[in-house]
């Protein structure tokens, strides 16, 4: 069975359909592309808003050949093919935000949503969605206000209008180079290049742990499980599993 791409004019998530079609037994690297999502879906319940035929709304199936322990590892090495595809097609240099956002100057410019299929099941049935949102031809009047003054697309970034289906083609290429090279060499090369990129390590940041909690504290980038480790004033070291990052106001 190989690998193919449907393309859709409309759709709630890209990840809905990709997932479903992944429990339906469809090939690795198979990939739902959509020119508008009307519940387009990021980390941590948020949305991502999806403008019709702005930006580049993507969905990956991939069966890994990994232990289930590794998932976690796939976001930031999907994160990482993501920002090499960016600067290989716009020739732009992009940062990264633990554990899953692309960013330009300080902007945010794209995101990623990883959903795995239930580990009860059978390991050849395990499957992982990754889902990909970039702000591609976006000009700066097309994003909300509440949003206008953290977000950026790679015209706003280059002046120039891009060509969608060489983006996707090229994030494709990437995304699947680096999960074979999770597979075959591990993490630590990725984690490499992961962290010369990394936007937060050094600064301090605010962590909203899932539980309401807030702690501030100095990012010491993350480690070899892919954990965001923040000290906090008192000297406390905290590993950071899950939960909203962003870089303190004083920071």
């Amino acid at each position: 069975m190989t690998a193919k791409t449907i393309h859709l004019k409309e759709t709630d998530s890209t990840n809905s359909v990709a997932y479903s079609l992944a429990e339906d037994g469809v090939a690795h690297g198979t990939a739902v592309v959509a020119e508008y999502q009307s519940l387009g879906r990021g980390r941590l319940g948020k949305s991502w808003q999806s403008p019709a035929n702005q930006g580049l709304y993507c969905s990956f199936v991939i069966r890994p050949n990994l232990a289930t322990s590794d998932y976690p590892l796939i976001t930031m090495s999907a994160g990482l093919g993501v920002a090499l595809a960016l600067e290989e097609t716009s020739a732009l240099e992009f940062s990264l935000k633990w554990p899953n956002d692309i960013y330009r100057n300080g902007r945010k410019c794209g995101g990623i949503l990883v959903e795995s299929s239930p580990l009860t099941n059978h390991h050849k049935e395990h499957f992982v969605v990754v889902g990909v949102g970039l702000n591609v031809n976006n000009r700066a009047n097309d994003f909300p206000q509440e949003i206008g003054d953290k977000a950026t697309s790679l015209y706003i970034e280059g002046g120039k209008v891009m060509d969608k289906q060489v983006v996707f083609e090229v994030i494709r290429g990437q995304l699947l180079y680096q999960l074979q090279r999770l597979e075959g060499e591990g993490f630590a090369g990725i984690l490499k290049q992961w962290s010369e990129k990394d936007m937060l390590v050094g600064k301090q940041l605010s962590w909203v742990t899932r539980l309401g909690e807030v702690v501030e504290g100095l990012s010491l980038g993350p480690d070899s499980s892919g954990r965001l480790h923040v000290k906090d004033k008192s000297g406390v070291i905290h590993e950071v599993l899950s939960g909203d990052i962003s870089l303190s106001k004083t920071a």
